[in-house]
């Protein structure tokens, strides 16, 4: 078969306006495939999501997964508040505080398995569920603060208030240490080896002790404390009052 010049020239475009084509259907299948799953069916999500006061950079969503990951500063002031773009008719139903703020208590109250941090939403016709994995910054440390402990007597028992850093790492607190400042004299609170501690998912960056009898025995009227645990000892004296 013989093929003049033109003829060839012809099919040699003709191939390569279909090699163009190909790749063309190629990149938008891939656009599409790394789209929301849920945007084609009647399931609510996420569209969007950033935490007030974090930088983009340390968040990362993957709507295919239905999974956010954020690192977290050590200190949330105003603990972690996202913001959402959400599907039409969605709303969150489950895992914010009173204050719409994500609710950490399960990273920060001495549970030996944590449960799953996640966040429940509804559109009247279907049900979501995206998982918050949150990576602090470092170890559980005292803020560096002139912060008063707070420390209140409630009938038989007290509640001591302790600003830290990096809370949300589920430490676990065996045993408090009390330093007379005047004295030296130190004094240990256990409970065989229980966890003390727990937290508060309105009260951000403070890890909490419920003490009972004989914390009154211990802790003197008048007299001022030095208050570690952990090998982490705070700046801030606690000074005991009836």
């Amino acid at each position: 078969m013989n093929l003049t010049v033109t003829s060839i020239h012809l099919i040699s475009s003709l191939a390569m306006k279909l090699t163009c084509t190909s790749l063309l259907v190629l990149f938008v299948s891939l656009i599409l495939s790394c789209a929301n799953p849920n945007e084609s069916s009647d399931k609510p999500f996420i569209s969007k999501v950033s935490f007030a006061g974090i930088s983009e950079q340390n968040v990362s969503f993957n709507a295919a997964k239905a999974q956010i990951i954020v690192k977290i500063p050590p200190v949330l002031k105003d603990g972690l508040r996202p913001v959402f773009e959400l599907s039409e008719g969605a709303e969150i139903v489950d895992g914010l505080t009173e204050e719409n703020t994500i609710d950490l208590t399960s990273l920060c109250g001495c549970t030996y398995n944590p449960a799953k941090i996640t966040l429940r939403l509804d559109n009247k016709k279907a049900l979501a569920i995206y998982e918050i994995i949150v990576i602090p910054e470092g170890p559980l440390k005292a803020q560096d603060t002139d912060e008063p402990i707070a420390f209140t007597r409630k009938g038989e028992w007290v509640e001591l208030s302790l600003p830290v850093e990096n809370l949300y790492t589920n430490p676990k607190v065996t045993m408090l240490s009390f330093r007379n400042v005047a004295t030296g004299q130190e004094e240990h609170v256990s409970a065989d080896a229980a966890c003390l501690n727990r937290c508060s998912g309105t009260e951000h960056d403070r890890v909490i002790f419920t003490l009972t009898n004989p914390i009154q025995t211990v802790l003197k009227p008048g007299n001022t404390y030095k208050v570690s645990f952990n090998n982490i000892e705070f700046p801030q004296p606690l000074v005991v009052t009836e």
